[in-house]
């Protein structure tokens, strides 16, 4: 059976990456301010975000990741994703997934990640049959603490020293939203 990824909101369309996309990914990628916040760092080579996008793809097919271009008509400005998609552990079903999401440092504060990631959580609710979606942004992040409010996200977690980036500890603030709520 095959299924249609594409989505359309307001002002953006959201579509699967492709291997096309490498170069065009590689260039938002590289830039140092944007991944200030991300778990990866900006890419120095064509062939991380070449790896990125093949695994990305790979994830899809597989059930464990779902992962859309954010565009403004043909031009790639993000990535919004839902990661780390767990059916099941054991006897207990789960149905929960990641939200993941950046967009370039330019088009930032123009309301497309928020845009973006509603679309991409209804669409997981009610076509991939998840039952939870789980968030995290560091602490200082205050923009992606607006978009987790604005998207009803309801904070149950603040994780102390969760990860070091460029020597230094930062926390995670984590929110969940359950099918039920949107």
């Amino acid at each position: 059976m095959l299924v249609d990824y594409n989505i359309t909101t307001n002002k953006l369309i959201l579509r699967p990456p492709t291997t096309n996309d490498v170069e065009e990914l590689f260039v938002l990628m590289q830039d140092n301010d944007l991944t200030r916040f991300l778990s990866w760092e900006a890419h120095k080579i064509i062939d991380t975000t070449r790896a990125v996008v093949e695994s990305l793809i790979t994830a899809q097919q597989n059930d464990k990741g779902y992962h859309w271009c954010v565009c403004i008509e043909n031009k790639i400005i993000g990535l919004v994703s839902l990661i780390d998609v767990k059916r099941t552990i054991r006897t207990w079903t789960l149905n929960r997934a990641e939200l993941s999401y950046w967009i370039s440092t330019p088009q930032q504060g123009n309301g497309y990640a928020t845009e973006a990631c509603r679309a991409i959580v209804q669409y997981g609710f009610e076509h991939i049959q998840l039952h939870k979606i789980i968030v995290a942004h560091a602490a200082e992040n205050a923009e992606s603490a607006k978009i987790c409010a604005k998207l009803n996200f309801k904070q149950y977690a603040h994780e102390h020293q969760a990860f070091m980036k460029e020597g230094k500890w930062n926390d995670l603030i984590w929110y969940e939203l359950f099918k039920k709520a949107i």
